[in-house]
């Protein structure tokens, strides 16, 4: 492996670029928790190293674009996957408006695949989604779990309408059209759906308790 290039420091992990077998790469190494048991650390860090490998691995079969796995070093907790040239659509969509609404469809395809087959991402942004040849694919895997329950789904995409909220303000009901646009490709969409506006309700009901609590 040639020398590594820190590009991202995480709370639960360090990203580096790098290169593997001739291959443009990065290599995820997760972080020992000093507060955690030596043994229980070990054992933690090495399930997360393999489920999100094998996480990505089932997402690829079921025909969502994600980085290829390309190696897994359990004693070193590390994680090497192919590096997707490009930028994030989080970048692509503050600097361009062109192509963003095809964009945002299929995101939503892309999703509703991930959520037929039982994949829950966990930190569905537009951050953790790159823009490589006119092709989107998603990326980070580390909170990501196996789920079919309708609450999972929907806090997923909760999260998701919340960054588009947070970090694209200004055109957060068209994208998310879109987006729904080609999430309705999901068999129980509606269902989906309506749990996603219970949690926003329970996020409202708890922060106005919040307020007049501080008012008072």
């Amino acid at each position: 492996m040639e020398e590594l290039k820190l590009i991202s420091r995480g709370a639960e992990s360090f990203i580096y670029e790098t290169y593997f077998l001739g291959i443009h790469a990065i290599l995820k190494k997760r972080i020992s928790k000093q507060y955690r048991e030596s043994t229980l650390d070990e054992r933690i860090n090495r399930e997360r190293t393999i489920h999100e490998a094998k996480i990505m691995y089932d997402a690829m079969r079921a025909g969502v674009p994600v980085p290829a796995v390309l190696y897994i070093n359990l004693e070193q907790k590390e994680l090497i996957i192919e590096y997707i040239e490009g930028e994030s659509l989080l970048e692509y969509l503050k600097r361009r408006n062109e192509m963003e609404d095809k964009f945002m469809e299929e995101l939503g395809i892309i999703v509703s695949r991930l959520h037929r087959n039982k994949i829950v991402h966990g930190d569905l942004t537009t951050n953790n989604v790159m823009v490589s040849n006119n092709r989107l694919f998603v990326i980070d895997f580390g909170l990501s779990k196996r789920s079919d329950d309708v609450e999972d789904i929907a806090t997923d995409i909760h999260v998701f309408l919340r960054s588009l909220e947070s970090i694209h303000p200004e055109k957060k009901e068209k994208l998310y059209s879109a987006f729904l646009k080609g999430y309705m490709a999901l068999p129980n969409f509606n269902e989906v759906l309506s749990t996603v506006k219970e949690i926003r309700m329970r996020g409202r009901y708890i922060e106005e308790r919040r307020n007049k609590g501080s008012n008072k």
